[in-house]
């Protein structure tokens, strides 16, 4: 063998071998996790591995624990309880092994899945005994790919954006139609990560006008893509805001209602693009953009990322937006001048209360930490500095610190509802119908990791309901109401999608 070969053979083993030590290190990650080895050296013994109590403690899943079952008794019981002053922790037990600790035992009383399991989830139809309804949950339409977003029409038609396939129209019988021929180009995956989508140029969401019976304005956000045309050799992308209208099938009309400069297009995939609109009552839209970039990049006004942006719905830019300065005053580039909030981890649902217009969003934290805010003008929300949430490894998250950033709490906009353990937060909506009426205004909302719909009843600014509708229901994507006083509500699942709707027993 030629020395070229033998170098040309080593290196090829090399990164064969590099392949498999970085599979195995990405496939077991669960297993290595802190947390869960933690409890099994040190909880596993009394508990039991699959927590279900021994002779020496209780049952961890058990329906009421007496001490407390949410995360902060949690993390009182393994902390003061006489039961476990015995437990000698190791040497470089670090002081948020406690937390996370509380989280794993969290978790597991809520059968959070895997996060590729959650992926593989189908649904199947059920009935479902809530505080207020009984009710079935039944499937209305099957979806060719995965949605991001649905828009209701009075019809009984629905408007459904599919992340990697475009805009189409599911009939009032529940068949889905062609594509709507026409809107910007939309790009496959690049690669499937444990069931997630990565890539660059994805579909986002859909919204209607407040006035669309009389204009028939659609609007859509989407990735958009540029490559070589931007001096990239890699795919890049960021959250673009359209409108146009339906007519045979085709969209026309088409305006820009929001861009930024290719500046700030970047290699981050869709994954946490955002892109939630919602309108408020003087017909002002609101943006979301994720964490689409470096972090230092959120708290920075000239930027568009971890920010919630306000327009009007034509585009143009309201100047009591509360960084607005003139133009001869700004970058070229700048984006200040329609930031309306900011300090946004991953906002993933948004949406205007349908009585007082408010606006509403729901965010991810990292583990722990998930949240349901109310958006106000200039408001700080904090990440990455603050967060009730840790690091996916267990570890406190120190990103803020690391990157300068120093103000105090007090300066931050506290969320209304804090989800810990988090179930991953997704879109949500204020329910607006005479099928339910005792849900009347309250707040639905959807997850994906945990799979389950949440009922929050929020009175000036607090929480004084919350109820899990439905579990084992599938990765939430998107609520809408619809025009029959149904609620609908988008799956993903597998490569596919799915539409399903809540029905009242008695539903004629």
């Amino acid at each position: 063998m030629t020395k070229s070969k033998k170098i040309v053979t080593t290196l090829f083993l090399a990164l064969v071998l590099a392949t498999l030590i970085g599979y195995w290190f990405y496939s077991t990650k669960d297993q290595r996790e802190f947390s869960r080895v933690a409890y099994q050296d040190h909880c596993a013994s009394c508990h039991g591995l699959d927590l279900r109590g021994s002779s020496r403690a209780g049952d961890l899943l058990a329906a009421s624990l007496q001490h407390g079952d949410d995360t902060t008794s949690l993390m009182r019981s393994i902390s003061k309880l006489d039961a476990h002053q015995n437990i000698i922790w190791p040497e470089g037990f670090p002081h948020t092994g406690t937390k996370a600790l509380a989280l794993f035992v969290s978790e597991q009383r809520q059968q959070y899945p895997t996060i590729p399991d959650s992926y593989q989830f189908h649904f199947k139809p059920k009935t479902v005994d809530s505080q207020h309804y009984r009710f079935q949950v039944e499937t209305f339409s099957e979806l060719k790919s995965r949605p991001y977003s649905i828009a209701t029409l009075s019809d009984g038609r629905i408007l459904v954006s599919e992340k990697v396939r475009g805009l189409s129209i599911v009939e009032a019988n529940g068949l889905q139609g062609d594509l709507v021929d026409g809107i910007p180009k939309i790009y496959d995956k690049f690669i499937d990560a444990d069931g997630s989508y990565l890539g660059w140029g994805h579909s986002l969401e859909v919204a209607l006008h407040p006035d669309y019976e009389k204009n028939g304005w659609i609007y859509l956000s989407y990735a958009d893509r540029c490559q070589l045309d931007c001096g990239s050799v890699i795919p890049q992308s960021m959250v673009k805001v359209i409108r146009g209208r339906i007519v045979n099938n085709q969209w026309v009309d088409e305006q820009t209602i929001w861009s930024v400069h290719t500046d700030y297009y970047t290699v981050v995939p869709d994954a946490v693009a955002g892109g939630r609109l919602a309108f408020d009552k003087n017909g002002f839209i609101y943006i979301t953009v994720g964490g689409k970039s470096f972090y230092k990049n959120l708290h920075i006004m000239d930027t568009p990322y971890g920010k919630i942006h306000r327009v009007k719905d034509d585009g143009s830019i309201p100047q009591d937006n509360p960084f607005w300065v003139p133009k001869e005053q700004r970058q070229a580039s700048s984006t200040r001048q329609t930031v309306w909030s900011y300090g946004h981890r991953t906002t993933q649902g948004l949406e205007g209360h349908p009585v007082t217009g408010e606006i509403w969003g729901s965010e991810m934290g990292p583990r722990g930490g998930d949240e349901v805010n109310k958006i106000i003008r200039q408001g700080n929300y904090g990440w990455p500095l603050y967060t009730n949430g840790l690091d996916y490894d267990s570890t406190e998250i120190t990103i803020g610190e690391d990157l300068g950033l120093d103000f105090p709490i007090e300066e931050t906009e506290l969320p209304v509802v804090d989800f810990t353990p988090a179930p991953a937060l997704s879109n949500l909506t204020f329910h607006q119908g005479d099928q339910f009426p005792l849900w009347q205004n309250d707040m639905l909302i959807g997850s994906l990791k945990a799979m389950t719909l949440y009922r929050l009843r929020i009175d000036n600014g607090a929480l004084i309901e919350k109820e899990t509708l439905v579990t084992q229901l599938g990765r939430i994507r998107d609520i809408e109401m619809g025009a029959d006083g149904l609620v609908y509500i988008a799956l993903e699942h597998g490569d596919t999608g799915s539409l399903v709707r809540l029905v009242p027993v008695d539903y004629n």
